[in-house]
C-alpha cells in the first residue's frame, strides 16, 4: 500500500424489500436525491467512493471508500441519509499481503 494513500473502508448496506428503492416508490425518490447530493458531501468529507456495486439478487450492496477516517465515512452515511433505509456495517480494509508481512508478529492461540 502506497505510504501517502488515504485509509480505505469498505461498507456493505442491507435493507429489507420493504425499503428497497427498486419496489418502494418514496424509497426510490430519496435514494435518487441522496446520489445527487453524494459527490458534494464525498469532497466536504475529503472522501472519495472507489466502488458502489448491488449484490445481486439480495438486497445489499457494497461500497469501498478511500477516507482520511471512519468517523469520515460515517458522515457521509448519516449526512446522505443512506442510514435512514440500509443497516450498514463499516470495515477497516487491510490488504492480505499487508496482513500476511505481519502475521508471525501476531499471538496464536493454537
Amino acid at each position: 500500500m502506497e505510504v501517502d494513500a488515504l485509509p480505505q473502508y469498505a461498507v456493505i448496506v442491507s435493507h429489507p424489500p420493504d425499503t428497497c428503492p427498486l419496489t418502494n416508490k418514496a424509497v426510490r425518490a430519496f435514494v435518487k436525491q441522496a446520489y445527487e447530493k453524494l459527490p458534494e458531501l464525498l469532497k466536504k468529507n475529503n472522501t472519495k467512493l472507489l466502488l458502489d456495486i448491488h449484490l445481486d439478487p439480495s438486497h445489499k450492496a457494497f461500497m469501498l471508500f478511500e477516507a482520511p477516517s471512519a468517523e469520515a465515512v460515517r458522515d457521509v452515511l448519516v449526512f446522505g441519509g443512506f442510514t435512514h433505509f440500509v443497516d450498514a456495517e463499516l470495515h477497516l480494509v487491510s490488504p492480505i499481503s499487508e496482513l500476511l508481512k505481519h502475521a508471525d508478529e501476531m499471538p496464536t492461540l493454537y
